[in-house]
């Protein structure tokens, strides 16, 4: 406040005449007394006082500059997150149940009810970019796409049973030495070992009496590619 009531004194009194530098008071004279209050103050937001006293000019893209700095490191902070948060979706915890119910609420397109079967070129594609090859079921298989789960890409299926969808993910590099069941928020399955073969497949759905048909078949017909 003080600093702008001697502005607007030294205004009204005049710029060289007020005491201020020729380089600050030059104001062109068919401006407004508001006009001429505001380039003043402009001015002075510009000037910094150093902790030695004197006083010290910003230069005039200063304000802009800071503005620019600050913008990029607020960038930079949302892109490490991003990252870290990228990072954890791509390579799981330690809970291997977990991953799979949170990779199969990722992708709700793979839960649709329908009876419209997948193409075998479209299998065949996803299949050996997986590392994996499956004969076929007798149930049909509605959806099929490579994901990246735990720092590997899997094969997502989407398997039509009598009541539903039901899920599988082809595991070949997460061995595991006995099922392991999943039960959440009003889904079931079970992770299964594939023995001697290695590997695991994990199969989830919303009713218990569609998943063991659909884990026999594919325990039967599922083979990694060498």
């Amino acid at each position: 406040m003080k600093l702008t009531a001697e502005l607007r004194s030294k205004t009204s009194e005049g710029g060289e005449d007020a005491g201020v530098p020729p380089s600050q008071a030059e104001v062109p004279t068919d401006r407004s007394d508001d006009a001429r209050f505001e380039d003043l103050l402009e001015r002075a937001l510009r000037i910094d006082v150093t902790p030695s006293g004197t006083v010290k000019r910003q230069p005039r893209g200063y304000r802009a500059w800071t503005r620019m700095a600050l913008a990029a490191a607020v960038v930079l902070a949302v892109g490490l997150t991003f990252s870290k948060l990228q990072d954890a979706a791509y390579f799981g915890s330690e809970d291997l149940a977990s991953d799979v119910m949170a990779h199969i609420r990722h992708e709700p397109a793979a839960l649709a009810s329908t009876r419209e079967p997948v193409s075998p070129a479209a299998m065949d594609k996803v299949l050996q970019s997986a590392g994996a090859r499956v004969t076929p079921l007798s149930s049909p298989v509605t959806y099929i796409k490579l994901c990246p789960f735990r720092g590997h890409m899997v094969a997502h299926m989407a398997v039509q049973g009598p009541n539903g969808p039901v899920t599988v993910l082809l595991l070949p590099d997460e061995t595991i030495d006995a099922p392991m069941p999943i039960e959440d928020d009003g889904f079931v399955g079970t992770i299964v070992p594939l023995g001697a073969m290695g590997g695991s497949f994990a199969i989830v759905g919303e009713y218990a009496g569609d998943l063991q048909s659909i884990k026999d078949q594919v325990a039967d017909a599922v083979r990694w590619r060498l």
